[in-house]
């Protein structure tokens, strides 16, 4: 019976392994420096082993999209939950979204296919990222009643602003500090959510 408990355990601890050696590298060399052959060989394991696991790098990248995206939610939920006033539950989504991007610009890469991280399923067609934009737009929903078309337009402009200036942050962070890109952003999802009422 222990053996039989042991071997799905095994087998999700290679799976995550994997997954994590992934983000390891492309947090080391970049996205286009991984490939299945490579984790086989950080891992030590054969590459047939990998390909057993994930049959090929778009399906792993995928589940690291997934894995972002479902982070993203939980911390979406969670601030729905901490915080009253619409306002303020907009404010600190767009601060996680931040937080995420500039802690794990890794797994943010693959999420919009940055840097070489090449998702083949466009991201408006993940679950995973639909049901966040289901959150963001219910939080702008609290505080500003509209027709559902609205609310899209208000989404599209916050995601567009959020991502956007993430976006510069990573592109200009030999630049200018992430630091410094931090204060503008916060500065700039402040005023976007007051000027939203």
């Amino acid at each position: 019976m222990e053996t039989i408990e042991r071997k799905p355990r095994s087998r999700e601890q290679t799976r995550s392994g994997i997954i994590n050696t992934a983000k390891s590298i492309a947090r080391r060399e970049g996205w286009q420096a991984v490939s299945i052959r490579k984790i086989a060989d950080a891992i030590e394991y054969s590459a047939p082993i990998v390909y057993e696991y994930f049959g090929s790098k778009d399906i792993l990248l995928d589940e690291v999209r997934n894995e972002g995206f479902r982070h993203l939610y939980m911390e979406y939920e969670r601030i729905l939950k901490l915080y009253r006033d619409p306002e303020k539950r907009l404010y600190e989504i767009s601060l996680v979204q931040w937080e995420f991007a500039r802690h794990q610009p890794e797994i943010y890469q693959v999420m919009f296919n940055l840097d070489g991280a090449y998702c083949t399923m466009p991201v408006y067609q993940s679950e995973t990222m639909q049901a966040v934009s289901r959150i963001v737009r219910e939080a702008i929903f609290s505080f500003i009643p509209k027709a559902e078309e609205s609310i899209k337009k208000l989404y599209f402009q916050w995601w567009s602003v959020s991502h956007g200036t993430i976006m510069l942050a990573m592109l200009l962070k030999d630049e200018q500090s992430l630091d410094q890109s931090e204060q503008i952003y916060r500065e700039t999802m402040r005023r976007f959510v007051r000027d939203l009422r």
